[in-house]
Order: structure tokens, then sequence, then C-alpha cells
């Protein structure tokens, strides 16, 4: 009897702690690109957060309650979000960008297979990295590299281009079709194609606003430009020339003395911008322990309204603890042309995020146009030793 009484509060101790135990809910989440388009991505919702999965990446959004029975998704850094109800085996919704006008359905249900396989007997081998060519006949014609990792019929990649890559990339090999997706609070991408004689053509969706074609083959020869030659300083300029507000209403300038002596990387980035966020991370903790290095953003903001911008770039410096200078130089558009105007040295603006490298005697050695990161791999390694080995050798 002694035996059953502690056996019988054991069982009871150990359901106890089962049941208050927070349910991890696993789902598919979907967001309508067109009427026969979904771009799919991996979530789970627990306590208040919903938790994206892209491959090996993880991004957090923030749950919050609403006035009404809806619920409403805050990124810790983009302004986007996501308003739903909650049917227990059903979510639905409209993902929001009040500063692009976009709305995007929203719906997702219980589940974790990401997309549907038609032809389980059978899956092509699509490792490796392919020449990608978007919008192969006609205008906007540009060149890119789609990383491939590929176990069975699981894959995981990205696609590298000149400004910057698409982030972490999963999906599935299904016979001879290719599909892989993101989604990370901002940014919604979806590559779909077949194969065939070594050729995949598809399309590439981004969000509901935008479907492109590519072709992609293996081409042992391509590389992608040096991201160090594509752009130049202004003739007649050594210096780079900035003087912006930073979020504290503060002018900061090339000229000012706290510059003096030091070497000095010059980001242009937005808050909207995943690659910009990518490289912050990697600046942020790179300079942290380099007295004489100093990093400054500069940051051009498609938000309608300053106060808005300004929002933006302080939940960017709460999110990544930002001890340098954010500065705002252009809200309302991100136009690269409006951009170059404001920026007097530079001859031109190709891309968010560049970077420039000033030197101690104040003189522009390189400028970085775009960045590839973690999702690439190697190639995000080798530019981190070759970065730092730069870097490091301006220091002596």
């Amino acid at each position: 009897m002694h035996r059953f009484i502690i056996f019988l509060y054991l069982f009871i101790s150990i359901a106890s702690c089962t049941s208050n135990e927070p349910l991890k809910q696993e789902y598919i989440g979907f967001l309508k690109a067109n009427d026969s388009i979904n771009i799919p991505f991996n979530f789970t919702l627990k306590d208040s957060l919903f938790n994206i999965s892209n491959s090996t990446e993880k991004v957090s959004l923030l749950i919050n309650q609403t006035n009404s029975d809806s619920l409403m998704l805050t990124s810790f850094i983009f302004e986007d979000v996501i308003v739903y109800k909650n049917y227990n085996d059903s979510l639905k919704g409209f993902y929001y960008n009040k500063s692009l006008s976009r709305k995007i359905p929203f719906s997702a249900r219980l589940g974790n297979e990401r997309f549907q396989i038609f032809d389980p007997q059978n899956s092509n081998d699509f490792s490796g990295n392919w020449h990608m060519v978007f919008n192969p006949v006609g205008d906007n014609r540009f060149d890119s590299e789609m990383m491939i990792d590929q176990n069975n019929k699981n894959i995981g990649g990205t696609v590298r281009t000149e400004t910057g890559d698409y982030g972490f990339m999963q999906g599935i090999s299904d016979g001879k079709i290719l599909s892989m997706s993101n989604f990370n609070g901002y940014r919604a991408y979806l590559i779909d194609g077949q194969i065939k004689n070594d050729t995949i053509n598809g399309y590439m969706y981004r969000g509901n606003y935008d479907a492109i074609p590519f072709i992609a083959y293996k081409d042992a020869n391509f590389n992608l430009s040096d991201p160090y030659e594509l752009t130049k300083m202004k003739q007649g300029y050594d210096d780079f020339v900035f003087n912006f507000e930073n979020i504290n209403g503060e002018f900061i300038s090339n000229a000012d003395k706290k510059f003096e002596d030091k070497i000095v990387l010059i980001q242009l980035m937005g808050t909207w911008c995943p690659n910009c966020l990518d490289e912050s991370r990697y600046l942020s903790e790179l300079v942290e322990n380099l007295d004489d290095v100093m990093l400054v953003s500069i940051a051009f903001e498609y938000a309608k309204e300053k106060k808005q911008a300004l929002n933006n770039l302080r939940k960017l410096k709460s999110r990544l603890n930002i001890e340098y200078d954010l500065l705002l130089a252009q809200y309302g558009s991100s136009s690269k042309i409006n951009a170059a105007e404001k920026l007097i040295s530079l001859d031109t603006v190709i891309s968010y995020p560049t970077l420039i490298i000033v030197d101690k005697d104040k003189r522009v050695r390189r400028i970085h146009t775009g960045f590839n990161g973690p999702a690439t791999g190697n190639k995000f390694e080798y530019f981190k030793k070759d970065f730092e080995e730069y870097l490091y050798s301006l220091r002596r």
C-alpha cells in the first residue's frame, strides 16, 4: 500500500509538470502570391512567440493582443505586421507593410511539410552551384548564383547576387521540380522551377508584388563581379563626405574630431533591408573591441514619416545593442538616385548595403557593394577572412 501511494504521488507530480509545460504547435504558413501560388514557411507558436524556421535560420515575431479578437505579429526589427485570427487548427489574416502599401493574404494550418510531394519515388539531384539568369529575355536581365545543398529530397540553399543574397531558403526536390522558400518577417520569396536537359526554367515570386522568370544551368566558369569594383568615388574626392542627423537629432559629420586617427567604416543601409541587417550584425560584433575602428550607419528609409523612420532605427539599435551612430539621410523613399544626390563624394549608389572603408589619413581605400551573408556558407566565411585581414593591415 505504501509503495502504491508513492507511485501515485510520483505519477500525479509528473502529470502535473507535463500539463504545465507550454505546448509548441507546428504550422505551415502561407502568403498568397497570386490565385494559384502560395509562399510557404514553417513556424511554431509557443507562449508569446511566433517562431519561424528557414533551414538553419530561426526568426521570432512577437504575438500581441489587439483591441478586437485578432492577434498581431510584430517584428523586433522590421515595421511589417501580420494581423490574424486563431481558429485553433488554422490561422487567417493579412500581412501589412504600411510604408509600401502592401497587403498580402496570410493563412496557416497545422503541419510541418512545407511542400507537398507528388513524386515520392524520384528526386533530381540539384546540389551544387548554378548560374542563374533572371529575366533571361528582354530588359532587366541580371546574373546570379543559386547555391543548393541537398539531402535526399530535402533542399537548403540561397541565391547570391551582386547586391546581396536572398537569405536561408528551405525546400524539396520532387521529381524534376525544385521548390524552396523563406519568410523572415519582411522578405517572402519562393523559387519554383523544373529541370529539362540540364537547364532549370521557372519563376521567383516575391510576396504578391513580383514574379520574375529565370533559367539556371551549371557553369564552372561563372563568377559574380568583384564587389570592390562596382561602386566608385567621384573624381576629386579622397574622403567620404557626410553630414546627417543621428537618432538624437545631433548632426554627425566626417569632419568631426572623434574620427581623427581612426579607421572609419561607413555603412549605407536601411532598416527594411535583410542584407543590411546581416552586415550590421557582423560589423557591430567585429568593431566592438577595436578602439581604432569606428562604424557609422547612414540610413535610407522608405517609411513615409520621419518619426516612423527614427522609430525603425531605434528598434534596430535596441535589438542589436548598437553603440555607434545611426544617421538618417532619407525617408519616404529608398531611391538610390536620390541617395546618390545626398552623397556628394560617391559616383553612384548601386546597393543597400554599401560599405565604405576610410583609413586613418581620411582616404577611401575600398568600397564594398552589397552583402552576401551567413546563408552563403563558405562564401561568407571567405569574405570575413579577407575583409578582416585587410582591416587589420590598415590598423598597423
